[in-house]
């Protein structure tokens, strides 16, 4: 999984006259009946004229400062497992209200949310997380089953209740293993302050991710394997629309208005892949990054991890009798692909196009570029500022992939992570337990200010790093090579030091467990040399670690781009051979899951469990009886039906 350049461009096998979706598509997003996307919803109270009265991008941190409307926006799902054809391929999908993708959940910053989630899949649980929203005020209600409750268990429903506490564009999608590879996810649009980039359309979630005609247990059973079976995903979609070989199945469409502005919010909820979404002839103006608005910077092509999110905006440029084409492209370098499965195409129609005839219009230079990686850390520089300050905790935390007998499962600085639906570690933390097995891989720090990771990836494989309940900082990223640790600035002595583990609210060096394998690349190392054992996670300071002279790691020289207002978001890519630094503050007591956002990752043990200031959650947190409830209703369904729990039990 290299960033070589690709030696074949994809090519369009889409038949003249073109078969455009319709009204009976599993979704209406991307079709000529989509929803119309206002400014903001406008039955809130409207201060100054807007929902979140005289607050700005630029004038309100918006950790810090929301608007309070008063107004609830109420959602009721239905999730069932049924066969559907979204590229004329019939497969098992989870469908929510019917829909792949489903329902758009649309509201005002500030508003409430609530949706009743209930589980019509005979054999399936079900856990829905709100992607990249805080949830400052209700950590029970992140959706994670074994975290922040037990999964809802078929025939049951659960209400999830919580703020819009960011604005912008994200997603929902299952927590459950990796079962939202085969559905079960939707967009959602928070409308918020925007004033400095101005535009006239809404054209609303543009969704780019790569499919499987295979289940998605059946795919991380083999992935799981003492013997791996690596599945290829069969094709990539907008909108839940492509075709598939040739087959003719529908694409989705958008329209376009010569002399207009149009926003589009694009989201990337594939399980593995990197898409880069590009526009024939058109130049994309981008404003936001997840839920962060940005400095506007133009570009021709958008680059997204699985789980992260653009807005762009684009001038309606063309001939009012035009049409092009948008394209979703995946990488073979960047994820496993079948031959013809990476491009996904959408027409889009300005207002006198013939929208029986498919475009002609010919691919950017730059669409079909196989960089895995996010844009430049220069470029991306946030609305409103915010210095990250010095952590109190820094954690180096080297990525490997081992076998543990039975399966190759990921690990981070020698831990790996498997969860207990029976057991969410939340509801463990309230009742006064704050010891837990290895295996749960939960990392006290206490009442620390900020923490700051180094990640360092010497494998093959990228690793969207994302991270629930907070914004990250993100530093610094590069190149983690052999010769960058000798001359990156690092600790030259080599030295190794074994210390007893520090309990995490003090200011502590990081656990560095350098494996064996990793042993080349660590100054003064040499394979065979000793790894460390790792500590028991609670923060009781009753392990042991290997801790390296300085806090910066081995690949990382201490520098930080725009230190004064670094990019902020909740996933970063991680590519492959490189490094990436991370930082957020501790101001959202809970248990937040820090991990690797490709779905078969997660599902193979790479998250690291944040426990934040569990004195806060003793103290001052009123759980609702309801998250409880779901655990013996969970206990009384799976004392008759046995549900496998392939992998780690939790995915992104």
């Amino acid at each position: 999984m290299g960033n070589g350049p690709s030696k074949t461009l994809p090519t369009s096998n889409v038949q003249n006259p073109i078969n455009l979706a319709g009204q009976n598509s599993l979704s209406l997003l991307g079709t000529p009946f989509a929803p119309i996307f206002p400014p903001f919803l406008k039955n809130n109270p409207l201060p100054n004229g807007f929902p979140w009265g005289s607050l700005t991008s630029q004038n309100a941190n918006p950790y810090q400062q929301m608007p309070d409307t008063g107004v609830t926006r109420s959602y009721a799902w239905t999730l069932t497992k049924q066969t559907a054809a979204p590229d004329g391929v019939d497969v098992p999908l989870i469908l929510v209200n019917g829909q792949y993708p489903g329902p758009v959940i649309e509201a005002n910053w500030g508003d409430w949310i609530e949706v009743t989630v209930s589980n019509n899949m005979t054999t399936q649980p079900a856990a829905i997380h709100w992607h990249g929203l805080l949830q400052k005020q209700t950590p029970w209600m992140d959706g994670v089953p074994g975290v922040d409750q037990c999964p809802i268990a078929s025939g049951s429903a659960f209400t999830y209740r919580f703020r819009a506490d960011l604005y912008g564009t994200s997603w929902y999608h299952s927590h459950v293993e990796s079962q939202w590879a085969s559905g079960g996810f939707g967009p959602m649009v928070i409308h918020g302050p925007d004033e400095q980039t101005a535009y006239d359309v809404d054209v609303g979630p543009v969704m780019a991710n790569e499919y499987y005609h295979e289940w998605w247990e059946d795919v991380l059973a083999g992935f799981l394997a003492k013997d791996p079976v690596v599945t290829r995903s069969d094709n990539n979609l907008i909108n839940g629309k492509n075709s598939y070989l040739g087959n003719n199945a529908p694409l989705a469409s958008f329209n376009f208005t010569s002399g207009k502005t149009m926003r589009l919010r694009f989201i990337n909820p594939s399980a593995s892949a990197v898409e880069k979404i590009s526009i024939d002839g058109h130049t994309m103006t981008v404003i936001a990054n997840d839920f962060v608005p940005l400095k506007p910077y133009d570009t021709t092509v958008v680059t997204l991890a699985p789980g992260q999110r653009t807005d762009v905006l684009v001038k309606g440029a063309g001939d009012p009798k035009s049409a092009v084409w948008l394209r979703a492209f995946k990488p073979p370098n960047c994820s496993l692909s079948k031959a013809n499965s990476t491009l996904a195409l959408a027409a889009i129609f300005y207002e006198g196009a013939d929208r029986t005839a498919a475009p002609t219009s010919q691919a950017q230079p730059d669409a079909y570029d196989t960089y895995c990686g996010n844009d430049p850390l220069s470029k991306t520089v946030p609305m409103y500022p915010i210095a990250p300050g010095d952590p109190s905790v820094t954690e180096v935390l080297p990525i490997q992939l081992l076998s543990n007998g039975t399966a190759d499962i990921w690990y981070e600085a020698g831990r790996t992570m498997v969860v207990d639906y029976n057991d969410p570690i939340l509801l463990d933390v309230k009742q006064g337990q704050l010891s837990f097995d290895p295996i749960r891989n939960v990392h006290d720090y206490g009442t620390n200010k900020s923490l700051r990771f180094v990640f360092e990836n010497p494998g093959q494989q990228p690793h969207p790093i994302h991270l629930h309940g907070h914004n990250m900082f993100i530093l610094q990223e590069g190149a983690c090579t052999a010769a960058q640790v000798g001359s990156s600035g690092n600790d030259q002595s080599g030295a190794i030091h074994k210390s007893s583990r520090h309990r995490r609210d003090a200011v502590v060096e990081p656990r560095n467990l350098w494996p064996d394998w990793l042993w080349p690349f660590v100054p003064g190392g040499s394979s065979g040399g000793s790894g460390s054992s790792s500590s028991n996670g609670s923060g009781s300071g009753s392990g042991k670690s290997s801790t390296p002279a300085t806090t910066k790691g081995h690949c990382w020289d201490g520098s930080i781009v725009n230190p004064q207002n670094p990019q902020r978001r909740d996933v970063q890519m991680l590519l492959p051979g490189h490094y990436i630094v991370v930082q957020w503050n501790q101001d959202n007591p809970g248990v937040w899951p820090l991990h690797c956002h490709i779905a078969w990752h997660a599902s193979a043990g790479f998250v690291w469990m944040v426990l934040e200031n569990p004195a806060a959650i003793q103290k001052d947190m009123s759980i609702p009886n309801v998250v409880a409830q779901t655990c013996p209703n969970w206990d009384k369904w799976t004392a008759v039906d046995v549900v496998p729990q392939i992998g780690s039990g939790i995915k992104n």
